[in-house]
């Protein structure tokens, strides 16, 4: 490597000739990645990440322990692709270095710049690695909560880290105030850019991906020049990164216990109760579901409405829903799905009418799995509230098997879950029933699934703004869509919205609604998505609704 670095130098003697060569050296990489991904191995739906392929450290780590910990199928798979990672983003970090170093300091030799960038990226991929889980599980159950949990960390954690490798005791002293600078910059230009790489047309992609890798290259040549020039601001020789780093984990931790880890709502949150006015406006029987850690008391209606509660546990031996408690919300998308159409039957055979479904958050994927696998021939009208759009994106095997995509990220994840759960001091694991099913049956809930029309059916789906961000773009409705601002299934609790959910009961019409920040919300959290496994890849997705070793892809229809 020496002489090749030697030679480069020789035939680019200058100062911009080296800047030009470091602008080239990142733009091809995010180009490659883009090109490959838009025509070659079929990851169209993830292309809008390789700008950061060529991204100052930590987001190039990021990027990294990203693709390795979905695109995994074996223990072996899982160290050799992370060794492979971590040489090869040492390496390349190494000649960038090299190349960006200013002139007028003396640089140390190659051998010893290597050695420290590999380390550095050994050290940084397994440390990152927790929130590279946690953007996993954004790729699964696609809640945004998820997302802030993986990325504010990172981008708390980014200026601390950036100059590791470049210099010696990099981790003591509080960073150049352009080393902050900088890291904000490269997370603006990396989000700001795979929106424009999203966005553009197909035959766009690979050359907005390279712009975007060498505004990288700038960055990369300014990051060192701060690095080895500029001192520390203060604290020289205080471990100040390590102690910010243990402050982020403490408070990721603490967050745990406080949210509960549930992801949506609450824990005991209680289903909305609509008010008499919106309840007799009703003119058909409707069953609720409520989402992830609602609960139930048992007590009807009051007054008495056409509005019957789903309840977790089913019907007791008089046909009303049983009381339910947080815990039981966890069960397995199929068990409710089967309680779901037992209480449909019983509601329809009652009333002698259709009967709607109005769900919220895990009771859209209920309803969901329900219409697909179910003859439905009771049920006219569907409203979904705050629907999980784009879950299952990723898979895990189940902790019996020893192989499979993502089989190492899986117990890592158990690990994280367990300690959080901990925390929290609510029973919490990566192996709930509800997200195992999710994995399971993914190919029905991933791409535009919960969009998609049904024969027979009247469907609109109330989105929450916040949503967007775990929601990347591409996928387009067939059905009337309604973008709210509000928090993820906190929808129902919306006076405007529950009345033009009566509207829609009552008619089957909706306006559909679209909101300029819900599409910048998108585009703004595609960058910090995980790559998505191709459906045809994986053998535990091949029998899924009629998933029968054909070319499956996920934005279609089934």
């Amino acid at each position: 490597m020496a002489g090749v670095i030697r030679r480069v130098r020789g035939f680019v003697p200058t100062h911009w000739g080296r800047l030009v060569l470091l602008i080239i050296l990142c733009a091809l990489p995010a180009g490659l990645e883009a090109g490959l991904g838009q025509y070659g191995a079929g990851f169209t739906a993830t292309t809008q990440i390789s700008p950061q392929a060529s991204a100052l450290w930590p987001y190039d780590t990021f990027h990294d322990v990203r693709w390795v910990m979905v695109y995994h199928n074996s223990w072996a798979g899982f160290v050799g692709e992370s060794a492979a990672a971590i040489v090869l983003r040492g390496l390349f970090c190494t000649v960038l270095t090299a190349l960006a170093w200013p002139h007028r300091a003396e640089r140390p030799s190659l051998r010893r710049l290597t050695t420290r960038h590999v380390a550095f990226a050994a050290g940084l991929g397994a440390f990152l690695s927790p929130w590279a889980a946690m953007s996993v599980v954004v790729s699964d159950v696609s809640l945004a909560w998820y997302l802030f949990g993986a990325i504010l960390p990172l981008l708390i954690m980014a200026p601390f880290l950036q100059r590791g490798a470049m210099v010696p005791n990099w981790w003591r002293g509080l960073p150049p105030a352009g080393t902050f600078v900088l890291s904000i910059v490269n997370f603006a230009t990396l989000t700001t850019g795979s929106a424009v790489v999203a966005a553009v047309p197909d035959g766009w992609r690979v050359a907005v991906a390279m712009a975007v890798g060498g505004v990288n290259g700038l960055l990369w040549y300014w990051a060192v020049r701060v690095a080895v020039l500029a001192p520390p601001m203060r604290w020289r020789h205080v471990p100040v990164t390590p102690i910010v780093v243990a402050v982020v984990i403490a408070l990721m931790f603490t967050a745990g216990r406080v949210s509960g880890v549930t992801g949506a709502g609450g824990p005991g949150q209680e289903p909305p109760t609509f008010t008499g006015a919106e309840a007799k406006a009703l003119n058909r029987p409707v069953i609720f579901l409520g989402g992830f850690t609602s609960r139930y008391d048992g007590r009807p209606n009051d007054p008495p409405a056409p509005i019957v509660q789903y309840s977790y546990r089913g019907l007791d031996p008089d046909g009303r829903p049983r009381p339910y408690s947080a815990t039981d919300t966890h069960q397995s998308v199929v068990t409710s799905a089967r309680l779901l159409a037992a209480q449909v039957d019983h509601v329809h055979r009652a009333t002698g009418r259709k009967v709607a479904l109005v769900g919220e958050s895990e009771g859209t994927l209920i309803i969901q799995y329900y219409l697909k696998t179910d003859p439905h021939r009771a049920v006219d009208t569907v409203a979904l509230l705050s629907p999980v759009l784009r879950a299952g994106r990723v898979y895990y095997p189940p902790r019996d098997r020893v192989t499979g995509w993502g089989v190492a990220t899986g117990w890592e994840l158990r690990g994280i879950f367990a300690v959080l759960g901990a925390a929290s001091r609510l029973p919490n694991s990566a192996d709930l029933p509800l997200v195992r099913s999710i994995l399971d049956n993914a190919p029905l809930f991933r791409g535009r699934q919960l969009l998609c029309a049904t024969e027979g059916v009247r469907k609109v789906a109330f989105v929450a703004t916040l949503d967007a961000l775990a929601n990347p773009p591409g996928a387009e409705s067939e059905i009337p869509v309604v973008e709210t601002s509000g928090i993820h299934g906190m929808l129902s609790g919306d006076p405007a919205v529950r009345q033009r959910l009566v509207e829609f009961l009552n008619t089957g019409r909706v306006q559909p609604q679209r909101r300029w920040d819900y599409r910048a919300g998108q585009y703004a959290g595609a960058a910090w998505q995980t790559p998505a496994l191709r459906v045809d890849l994986n053998p535990a997705w091949r029998n899924v609704a009629g998933y029968l070793n054909r070319d499956y892809r996920a934005a279609e229809c089934l």
